[in-house]
Parts: C-alpha cells; structure tokens; sequence
C-alpha cells in the first residue's frame, strides 16, 4: 500500500496552480507564441514544464517530497506552506485545470513524438476526469480514520529529509503553519455539514479518538522522538545547535502542533449530529454520479460500474473453482509452511530483488531502510506502505511495516513483495529512471500503481519455497478476500446495501463477528473505490497481459511485456492498452 506517497500526489490536485487567471492568460499568449514559432514538441514540453513548475509552488510539503533539488527544475522556493484547504482554493484549482486544457488543445497531437504523444494523452484525459467531477466538490473527504490527513501528515513530517540546515527550518516553519492548515480543513468540514454532506458520527468518532491520542501525551509524541534521533545523527552541528533545534521542535509542537489537533478535535465535536447519512455514497443527493467519477479516477478503468461488477465476479468464480479443485485434490492446512524463510525484511527485498530477474527488466540500483509504524500508530496506520522519494533522487527509499498485522512469514514475503521487489519500490524507481517528462510524476493514477503492486503480490506467491498447493491456496484466498471487498465496496456505495445485509453476507462466508462486520463496513464507508484501485487494477494487468500475449503470439515473454507496461508507466488503462498495442505492431 503506497498511501503516503499518493496522498501528497492527491494534495496536488487540489493546489493545481493557484495563481488564477492572470498566470493563465500570461500562459495562453506565451504558449501561442511558441506554437507559431517553434515546434509542436517544443511547445508542448514548454507547457508542461511551466504546468510542473507552478503547481509545485506554494506547497513546501509536495515540492519537497517531489524534488530534492528544485531549482535544478527552474523552481524557486515562496514561502513556506503546507497550503489550503478552503473551497475557494479547491474552486480557483477547478479553474485552473479548465485553463490548462484549453492550452493543451491549442497543440497539435499529430505533430508531436510518440513519448510526447503518450504524455499528450495521459495529461488530456487526467484533466477530462479531474474537471468532471466540479460539481462534487463537497463530496472530497480529507480526514479519515485509515487513509486521511490527520493520520498521514505526522508520518510525512517525521520523514522529512535533514540534508541541510535548511531543510531543518523548513520543518520547524511547516509545524508553525500547522494551526491555520487544519482550520482549513475544519472549514471545508462545517462547508460539507452546512450542505448535508458531513461524515457519519461513527467514522467522526474514530477520527476524534486519533487526534486525541495524537495529541495528549506530549512528552511522548512520536514527533518528538523522530526529530532528536535525526538531529544526533548529524554530523555538521555542535552539540550547541543541536540541543537549541531540538528545543525548537519542542516549542513548535507544544505551541502548533498540539494545538492544532486540539482546534481540529474542538471544531469537529462541534459538527456531532451532522452526518445526514450513515451508508453508502448512493444515498447521497448525486452520490452515485460521484462514486462513478471516484471509480474512474480510483482505477483508470472507463467501463461501466455494471461491466467492472461482472468481471470482479467473474475472477472470483474463477479462483473459487480452481481453490476447490485443490482442496480436492490434495486438501488445505491451516497454514502454508514455508522451507527456510526469512525473518529480516531488507534480506526478503535482496532475494526477492534476485528472484525476479527473470521475469522483469534490471532494477535500479537503490538503498531501502525498513522502518516500523511507532505504536501510538500502530492501531491507525495501513499494514504495511513504502513512502515515495523525490523524483530526482529516488536511490534512497523506505518502507514502513506495521508490527500490529502480526504478518506469517508467507503475509511478510508476499507484503514485501507488493512493497518492495516488483512492487512499489521496483515500479517507483524503474519509471523514475525512464521518465522523459517530469509532470508526469505530478499525476496520480492509483489503478495503475496498486494495480501494479497487487499484480506483482500475486506473482510472487510463485517464488516461495514449500508446500505448493498451500501456498496457491493461500494465494487463491487473498484473491478471492480481494475480490469479494471490491464487491462489497460497489454494493456499499453504488447499491445501496446496509450494515445488516454486510454483515449477513460476511456471516455466510464465516466471520460470525459483529464486532469485525462493523470495522469491515466503517472502512469501506469511509473509502469509497479504495478497494478497486487494488482489484480492479490487478485484474487490468492480468487482462493486458493476456492481450499483449495474443498480439505478440510466439514471440511474447512475460519480462518483455513487464518491461513495455513499465516503460509506459501510470496512465489510464484505455491508454496503456493503446500504446502497448502500437509497441506490439511496430
């Protein structure tokens, strides 16, 4: 799962430049300019290039977890922000993207290089779907108990990168911003109840008790510990300047940081009742219109809800039939045992980095430190994440585990897996390495990313050594676990279905738990198409390589295949299959 790095991705969409229609009208005439007197590629990248620029100013959070040397990118640092979320900022964005589609239509397609081309297209669709979705604006939800902000920005924070002293003070200033960011959100928050559109009381509850456990212990706040290990680790400060930047930091979250979640907790108490509705997003006034838009921007697949319900059920048929056949054949344990596994998680990444150089082009030579989720988090945060680096430095990466999933060493390789090699970590830094344009780094693509990750997850069940059929079982299983929760997922938000219907549901498949059929409703309820991004994104995979298969026929292999969807990198689906089938025909 790869949700901090997509966060900050997400947090651009909202900020897409901000500067209004003066910039858009200098945009326009310069870009004319170019278009007359240069060539088609060169105005498109001179687009592109103005486009990543500005989008990146102005929020000091994205730009520093999207470059490590900004003004190699023509990039100059305002001042620190962690940016807005009021819904005139998400309104001006809106207008902005309308502007970067008319000057994207002043280019001649025909004309550019198939790279460009490729980008051309990524790019005009991206906008065609973002735009679309204006009259929803309200129904964006930035807090949350898994994946919202109140959970993740303490991890980014504490990730920040210490390369200079600069960079120090940029995260003591960020921490200053903090108060007038979360009031933000809280007035985004009293917008959406004002409208009928505020969360239901028990995903507010979950969201309350985290920021108070966040918050009240501050001699203990993890903050605090990450930032006094960082600053010891460095080797160019007297020992002087360490203990006044740690006092700093002290300060900073005693004074913003604290405080912050406490107006967050006060203003949200205030909001108790609001929620108008306790399901789905179909129960609200244009919630399937808006689920439908979610489920395109979640998975970059355009079909029709009913068409991804029909190919989701199907996959599960398929996978119950041959579990079944196993389970004939040769019975299934209670677990699968694995011959001689690894316990150390960065010796699981060099084997599995060994392990799939058969199947896939040669990674990037990279570093990864595994860390685990701090304990005031372990409750909150995914299974397992890999934070992703500045697209101009991705040699040092991190994946995160959390200790309170209690993996089996079969849950920690395949995790790893699905993290590291092939997964986020490979993908990241393979796409990094081959990127010809850097505003694609800028666009968020979730079906293709955990798509991605979750296709390689499956695959690497193959490389485990032990009992194979257990092991296909247990593949088999998360398959079908996987499947069966996007299902849920569309019945929640797009039919309708209850609580009690969930849970008598659940019953049929053995979990007789209420306790755990209400935490598998609340986490759906509060994800809408979270789900789909893995499955449905695995199951495009799967059918891109059963195309590409036909159209290459015996001259097909599977490294070739991973080597082009590599290279073609996030996009859409309809584009991907376009430009694999222009690979396979050239």
């Amino acid at each position: 799962m790869k949700k901090i790095g997509e966060w900050i991705k997400k947090e651009r969409k909202k900020l897409f430049i901000g500067t209004g229609a003066i910039l858009l009208l200098v945009l326009t005439v310069v870009l004319t300019f170019y278009v007359n007197s240069f060539s088609e590629d060169r105005s498109f990248q001179y687009l592109t290039k103005v486009i990543f620029q500005q989008e990146l100013q102005g929020n000091t959070l994205s730009l520093h977890y999207t470059l490590k040397d900004p003004e190699k990118y023509g990039i100059e640092e305002e001042d620190i922000s962690l940016g807005n979320f009021s819904r005139q900022s998400l309104e001006e964005g809106y207008e902005n993207l309308k502007g970067y589609q008319s000057a994207l239509m002043e280019i001649d397609k025909e004309k550019l290089s198939l790279k460009n081309q490729l980008t051309y297209d990524i790019l005009a669709m991206y906008l065609e779907t973002e735009i679309s979705s204006e009259p929803y604006l309200l129904y964006q939800e930035p807090l949350g108990p898994t994946i919202g902000i109140q959970v993740q920005l303490p991890v980014l924070l504490a990730e920040y990168r210490f390369d200079t002293k600069k960079e120090i003070k940029e995260y003591l200033n960020l921490l200053q911003k903090l108060p007038n960011y979360y009031r933000s959100i809280l007035e985004f928050e009293q917008e959406k109840a004002a409208a009928g559109l505020f969360m239901s009381d028990r995903n507010l509850e979950h969201i309350l008790q985290q920021c108070r456990e966040f918050s009240e212990d501050m001699e203990n706040n993890y903050l605090l510990e990450v930032f006094n290990s960082k600053i010891d680790r460095i080797t160019n400060l007297t020992e002087e300047e360490k203990t006044e930047l740690k006092n700093q930091n002290k300060q900073m979250i005693e004074s913003c940081v604290i405080p912050a979640y406490q107006i967050l907790i006060e203003g949200l108490e205030k909001l108790k009742g609001s929620g108008k509705n306790e399901e789905g997003l179909c129960f609200l006034p244009d919630g399937k219109t808006y689920y439908e838009y979610l489920v395109k921007e979640s998975t970059g697949d355009y079909d029709s809800i009913a068409e991804i319900e029909k190919r989701v059920q199907d996959q599960i048929v398929s996978d119950f039939t041959q579990l079944r056949e196993i389970a004939l054949q040769s019975g299934i344990g209670e677990e699968a045992t694995l011959e001689n596994p690894l316990t150390d998680p960065e010796q699981i990444l060099e084997q599995l980095k060994e392990q799939i150089e058969a199947d896939f082009p040669k990674a990037v030579e990279t570093v990864c430190s595994v860390k685990y989720v701090h304990s005031s988090m372990e409750e909150y945060l995914s299974p397992a994440f890999y934070l992703t680096p500045p697209m101009d430095d991705v040699k040092n990466n991190v994946i995160y585990i959390n200790r309170a999933s209690d993996y089996s060493p079969l849950e920690l390789f395949t995790t790893l897996a699905h993290e590291g090699f092939p997964g986020h970590l490979y993908q990241t830094t393979y796409f990094a390495e081959k990127m010809t344009d850097p505003i694609r780094s800028l666009l968020n693509f979730g079906g293709y990313v955990e798509g991605w990750a979750t296709y390689v997850e499956m695959y690497s069940y193959r490389l485990v050594q032990g009992d194979q059929n257990a092991i296909e079982a247990e593949r088999l299983n998360r398959s079908i676990m996987l499947g069966i929760s996007t299902l849920m997922d569309i019945s929640i938000h797009y039919h309708g279905c209850s609580r009690e219907t969930i849970a008598a549901y659940l019953n049929k498949l053995g979990i007789t738990s209420s306790e755990t059929a209400d935490q598998i409703y609340d986490m759906i309820l509060e994800s809408p198409a979270n789900y789909l991004q893995y499955y449905v994104g695995y199951l495009n995979f799967e059918e891109l390589k059963e195309q590409y298969q036909e159209w290459m026929g015996e001259a097909f292999t599977l490294k070739d295949f991973h080597q082009k969807v590599l290279e073609i990198g996030p996009a859409p689906f309809p584009i991907i299959e376009q430009y694999l089938e222009k690979e396979a025909n050239l």
